[in-house]
């Protein structure tokens, strides 16, 4: 048992942030240490099952409102208790030097703002260390770095951003990165879509397309992609099965606890599906979900399994078919929820190594009060999971689901909305391995919130919609 202790200046800023329950430690080698933290006092107290040293990671608020996860440097265990807000700005100041040194060397141009940011966040950070025997201004400096080094960091961004876009435009006019949303049916308006999009994701869940047992209903999903061929949209088709959420067919319920049969109606619907659509589809979805699982019980074993086989019978019908493989909680919070013990990189490699064949990985980001939500990040945290993922050398698709806060990004949800899916399409654009980047809610329906689609009850596009209207005409026009 390794336990690191922290003492804290403002637990009330801890506590409004979040709960102690969602406080875990990022080691060297990419794992991710879930941590039982207590606190007490003033003293937060983080028990783990490993006494190695490795990064905290918690949600903590900015100055203008909004939360974000933060972590620290790499600690190791002492006796003594570190001070939570100094440590907090010693990361937050590490991270953006190290992403400021790693792009400025790559050839990234600053400006006079940005260097001006983060000098004032090494005073902020200098003053704090050499004031440890006065708390209280130790910890108001502290946090004072780690506000000018988020506001740093987002600039550093938006510099980053807009000249890999340069860079990118200047080799190609026409990025070659799909824009998509997922549809369940042919949109109302069909020209509001195309020009925002140039690529859907048809749903093909199974407890729609197979009510009951052996009984398909094809004409929703049959009107919906010879739409899209007409419209001339790249189509993928999935998730075909969804392991995060409860969409099996109620039918199949009672055969949950039985994996050699889950396999086998799997399989069948699996083949049923991907042969109806042979030369139609040829980029299919197959699994979302299984590196965290909470359907039927399985466990990592019976997951991997229960993909393999998957895939096996996407394949058998189409042998040249594209396949992708969706993870959700990309950054790994739910290790700190579930039994889990492989991070969604490691679930990912973990297949590869056993020949799986993924053509791409596609990544869940969801921020929000949603089923399996991952934790509010900045800009810079996405680029780094971009990056980190691309080391699989892998295509990558970005699967957006508007969030359901505005979390600092915006005076009203639908500006926030706008304000966020712009910078995360736009960083998305900006990364070689990303190839296509796909929103996850068109319209209302009557199992999702009205406030996280593109359009609204009526059928009019909401401001996200006209965000990325503007970007498919500057990216793609």
């Amino acid at each position: 048992m390794g336990v690191i202790q922290f003492q804290v200046e403002r637990p009330d800023l801890l506590q409004a942030a979040s709960s102690e329950s969602l406080v875990d430690f990022l080691m060297y080698d990419g794992r991710i240490i879930p941590a039982r933290a207590t606190l007490n006092g003033k003293i937060l107290r983080c028990e783990r099952t490993q006494s190695e040293s490795g990064q905290l990671r918690l949600l903590w608020p900015r100055f203008d409102g909004s939360v974000h996860v933060v972590h620290t440097t790499s600690l190791r265990e002492q006796a003594e208790p570190y001070s939570l807000e100094v440590e907090l700005a010693r990361g937050q100041l590490s991270r953006l030097r190290n992403q400021f040194y790693a792009w400025s060397g790559a050839g990234l141009v600053s400006s006079p703002q940005l260097d001006h940011l983060i000098h004032d966040a090494h005073c902020s950070f200098r003053a704090a260390v050499l004031r440890s025997e006065a708390p209280e201004l130790s910890s108001g400096a502290a946090l004072l770095s780690m506000d000018l080094s988020s506001r740093a960091t987002d600039l550093l961004c938006q510099h980053y951003v807009e000249q890999r876009l340069g860079y990118r435009r200047n080799r190609s006019a026409h990025l070659p990165v799909f824009l998509g949303c997922r549809l369940n049916r042919i949109p109302a308006d069909a020209d509001a879509y195309c020009s925002a999009f140039n690529a859907v994701q048809v749903d093909t869940r199974w407890n729609t397309l197979e009510h009951d047992d052996g009984e398909y209903t094809w004409e929703r999903l049959d009107e919906l992609v010879a739409w899209a061929q007409e419209r001339k949209l790249f189509v993928m088709g999935g998730p075909l099965m969804d392991l995060s959420q409860d969409s099996l067919p109620s039918w199949l319920k009672s055969w949950t606890g039985d994996l050699v049969n889950l396999q086998s109606f799997t399989a069948d619907f699996v083949e049923t599906v991907v042969g109806r659509y042979v030369g139609r589809i040829r980029h299919w979805e197959v699994v979302t979900g299984a590196n965290r699982g909470g359907v039927a019980d399985l466990d990592e074993e019976q997951r991997m399994n229960l993909v393999v086989r998957t895939i096996e019978a996407a394949r058998q019908v189409d042998e040249h078919t594209h396949i992708s493989l969706r993870v959700v909680q990309p950054w790994g919070e739910y290790l700190s929820q579930t039994r889990n013990r492989l991070s969604a990189i490691q679930f990912t490699d973990t297949l590869r190594r056993c020949g799986v064949r993924l053509g791409e990985i596609n990544l869940d980001i969801r921020f929000g009060n949603t089923p399996s939500p991952t934790l509010w990040r900045d800009c810079l945290s996405l680029s780094q999971l971009l990056d980190h993922w691309s080391l699989l050398q892998m295509p990558i698709n970005v699967m957006l689901t508007l969030p359901s806060e505005a979390n600092g990004y915006g005076k009203s949800l639908e500006e926030a909305q706008a304000s966020w899916v712009e910078k995360a399409v736009m960083m998305c654009l900006a990364k070689e391995r990303v190839v296509g980047v796909y929103c996850t809610k068109w319209s209302d329906e009557a199992t999702d919130d009205a406030s996280m689609a593109m359009v609204n009850s009526q059928g009019i596009a909401r401001e996200p919609l006209k965000r990325l209207q503007k970007l498919q005409d500057e990216y793609w026009g």
